[in-house]
């Protein structure tokens, strides 16, 4: 990639596809190579309370569905299953991704189940990935929706916005 840019955006738990601590300081590296000083890293993962209240160990892993309705269809990814592993020791999850669609309220198809590796990061990881690659940590949200604070009751994600310095 060439060029420099003012923002750089990475959400829907994107980084935590860079299972290793190499692979996530290379890609922090490269991000900050293409930011003009000043520029922002705005990067969305899953929420740190996913891994520090005990829900990964106990295998609980809360299943998430995501829907888009249309009429007489429905579209469902049911991402998480109770069966799901949690690696304590790379902090790697390996997340069940189903894909199902209904017909006038039948179900219709159901495409084979994935496994995805998913690494989960910290403020604390990310920070330091941060301060390696020259940015630092400008602020810390529970949403995509600046008000709401990462301890806030409707904070389910982790959006950390960091500054090349």
């Amino acid at each position: 990639m060439e060029g420099q840019f003012d923002l750089v955006v990475c959400l829907l738990g994107t980084l935590s596809h860079m299972l290793d601590n190499r692979q996530a300081a290379a890609c922090f590296q490269h991000v900050a190579k293409h930011l003009r000083p000043g520029g922002l890293f705005i990067l969305e993962v899953a929420h740190p309370g996913d891994l520090f209240d005990g829900s990964l160990l106990l295998q609980d892993t809360g299943a998430e569905m995501w829907e888009v309705d249309r009429p007489g269809r429905k579209l469902m990814v049911v991402w998480g299953t109770d069966m799901d592993n949690f690696d304590l020791e790379t902090q790697v999850l390996q997340r069940t991704v189903s894909i199902h669609t209904m017909r006038n309220e039948q179900m219709d198809q159901c495409l084979p189940e994935e496994v995805v590796p998913y690494r989960q990061f910290t403020a604390q990881e990310i920070d330091l990935l941060a301060t390696i690659a020259g940015m630092e940590v400008v602020g810390i949200y529970g949403d995509l929706n600046l008000q709401v604070s990462l301890t806030h009751e409707d904070a389910f994600r982790m959006v950390m916005c960091l500054r090349k310095m």
